[in-house]
């Protein structure tokens, strides 16, 4: 009886020490990213059978992303999501469930709350963080983040929820500038034949 106990106190102890040590490398990872005045990544994102590939510049709680069709500033309040294909721009206030589908590094600030922390598959290269929903309102379910073991960037996200997962794999990390407050916002001037549908 007495070596099930402490087989079973061994155990969690380790998953313990697992979940914080995993819990440190997005601590760094977040620390690394909050430190540059601005970054750059360009990046393949897949969803389901749909694959394309993007950029996002992101400042603080900021970003932009550009798709082959698709446009996305968020100003840290305000997003405009523009469809080039139908010329519309939907303008919202999105909630922080919304903004992580829309944002891959939504990562950063999500795992402080409602989510168990673990390390997946460690290799030479990276850290693999895997994180479980432990509120079921959640959007995101699960995600898998793959931390360069040296530089503490992101290599690769996977974000599951109730519909499509979201894959994105970082293909250009760089730290850049602070940028102007209007990168982050939608310039009418720039798109003069697009329908603005605001559903504020």
């Amino acid at each position: 009886m007495k070596r099930l106990f402490l087989a079973i106190c061994c155990t969690a102890l380790a998953l313990v020490a697992n979940a914080q040590a995993a819990k440190s490398v997005l601590d760094k990872a977040a620390s690394e990213f909050k430190k540059c005045p601005s970054v750059n990544v360009t990046f393949e994102v897949a969803i389901g059978d749909d694959i394309d590939n993007g950029t996002i510049t992101l400042q603080g709680n900021k970003f932009c992303t550009k798709l082959s069709n698709t446009s996305i500033w968020f100003d840290g309040k305000t997003m405009w999501t523009y469809v080039k294909d139908n010329e519309e721009v939907n303008v919202t206030e999105p909630k922080s469930a919304q903004l992580a589908k829309m944002n891959p590094y939504a990562f950063i600030d999500m795992y402080k709350n409602g989510y168990d922390i673990a390390f997946g598959v460690n290799t030479h290269d990276y850290f693999e963080v895997v994180l479980t929903t432990t509120n079921t309102k959640n959007s995101i379910k699960k995600a898998v983040i793959r931390i360069d073991r040296f530089s503490y960037q992101p290599k690769y996200i996977l974000m599951g929820g109730s519909k499509a997962d979201i894959e994105i794999k970082v293909t250009s990390y760089k730290k850049g500038k602070k940028q102007a407050d209007a990168a982050f916002k939608f310039d009418k001037k720039k798109y003069p034949n697009a329908e603005i549908i605001d559903l504020r």
